[in-house]
């Protein structure tokens, strides 16, 4: 099952820009780490939040950061 996080800086927080199962070190991190923690192996975690963003930069990247992707979950925070 694959989770996909996406938003502005609260889900960037330092994820790799070449990595994208990197998740950072923010709230996807804790998500991740407990999910694994739970569930070994059952889940694929991608982020592809960007700091700065705004809510028409999300959907901007509606094709290629979500869609593309096909995720089964997606988790989005953005504004906050």
């Amino acid at each position: 099952m694959k989770i996909l996080f996406q938003g502005d800086s609260i889900t960037d927080w330092g994820r790799s820009r070449t990595d994208f199962n990197d998740v950072g070190r923010g709230y996807a991190h804790l998500v991740k780490s407990r999910l694994s923690l739970d569930y070994p192996g059952k889940f694929e975690f991608q982020n592809r939040g960007v700091s700065g963003n705004c809510v028409a930069d999300v959907y901007a990247r509606m094709y290629p950061d979500i869609i593309s992707l096909k995720p089964d979950l997606m988790s989005i925070m953005i504004g906050t």
